[in-house]
């Protein structure tokens, strides 16, 4: 029922809404209304109550929550289940556990503090509490492990389109490093880890579960990734939309994407936002440093490069670094 009031209220944001149409719309008294309201209040968000008007949500308040997460997705959302911890260890190490004991595809865990946040290559990744989105979702996709990266891929994207959609002005400013990194306005705010529990016979992933990390207010960083790191609001930016919004705004896009990867629409949206197309870069091979110029992305999401020696290669993985300062 709680869920079900913000979400009345939140698409009703700055008028009253009366407890007798809350009352009606849900089937219970007016005392279980206010009785929820009070309940909401304690969880953080500022609703406004006046008499003979109502309920309304006030100035914008930044709540993580499960119900919130949930008020927020569409009404026809494949997501099946929401579990939200205010600190955990690792999103992706709870969402692995899970995927091996038999949670539903569609399973989506967040958090608004992480210790032990993990990135790629064994990096870390920082993840306060308040400031920012930390998310997993498992996924139990019909795809093959050749096509693996695409998942990887379409992550980045459900980002991207998330941030647009909820930040308009946003648009071009929102970059895709290949092939895991967001970026936004030079500044890295998102770090994507996939990680795959794999059929080795049948050459089949049995599931994946891929955990999202998006700096949305944070300020504060180690002096490590100080000049790398930025968030989608800074200083004395309004904040724009809420972090349970964001979260259900990409798991939607995500899991949608991940049970049609085939979509030319997906890596399309991919190639438009490459923040690597036109430069030239660096990578390491056979523990060597080479100097390239990336000139796209395949159908496959991989770097398609041409060497100082004139030789077209394809980057299926790696690290890969902009010669110029980002």
């Amino acid at each position: 029922m709680k869920t079900k009031i913000l979400h009345m209220l939140e698409i009703n944001r700055g008028e009253f809404v009366s407890g007798e149409a809350l009352a009606k719309a849900l089937g219970v008294t007016r005392a279980a209304i206010w009785k929820a309201i009070r309940s909401l209040r304690d969880d953080g968000h500022k609703i406004k109550a006046v008499t003979k008007n109502g309920y309304m949500l006030e100035t914008f308040s930044d709540v993580l929550s499960a119900k919130g997460i949930i008020s927020h997705l569409k009404l026809d959302t494949k997501i099946s289940n929401v579990i939200f911890f205010d600190t955990i260890n690792s999103t992706n190490t709870y969402a692995k556990k899970l995927a091996l004991s038999g949670a539903k595809h569609g399973t989506l865990i967040a958090a608004n503090h992480q210790t032990e946040g993990r990135g790629r290559h064994g990096h870390s990744f920082e993840s306060p509490a308040g400031t920012g989105l930390y998310m997993t979702l498992i996924m139990r996709p019909s795809v093959e492990i050749s096509r693996f990266q695409m998942i990887t891929i379409a992550a980045a994207v459900a980002v991207c389109l998330a941030i647009e959609d909820l930040y308009p002005d946003s648009k071009g400013n929102v970059k895709i490093k290949w092939v895991n990194d967001v970026f936004f306005h030079g500044k890295k705010i998102t770090g994507i880890l996939t990680e795959a529990v794999t059929n080795i016979e049948g050459g089949e992933i049995e599931s994946v579960v891929t955990g999202i990390g998006i700096n949305v207010s944070t300020e504060k960083f180690t002096e490590e990734v100080a000049n790398l790191a930025g968030s989608i609001f800074t200083g004395d930016d309004e904040i724009l939309f809420g972090r349970d919004e964001l979260c259900a705004r990409v798991a939607d896009y995500l899991i949608d994407f991940a049970e049609n990867l085939n979509d030319p629409e997906i890596i399309k949206a991919y190639r438009e936002r490459s923040l690597l197309t036109g430069e030239d870069i660096t990578y390491t091979k056979d523990d060597a440093k080479h100097f390239a110029h990336v000139t796209g992305i395949d159908d496959s999401g991989g770097l398609v490069i041409t060497n100082k020696n004139g030789e077209e290669e394809i980057l299926r993985a790696g690290e890969v670094f902009l010669v110029r300062a980002l």
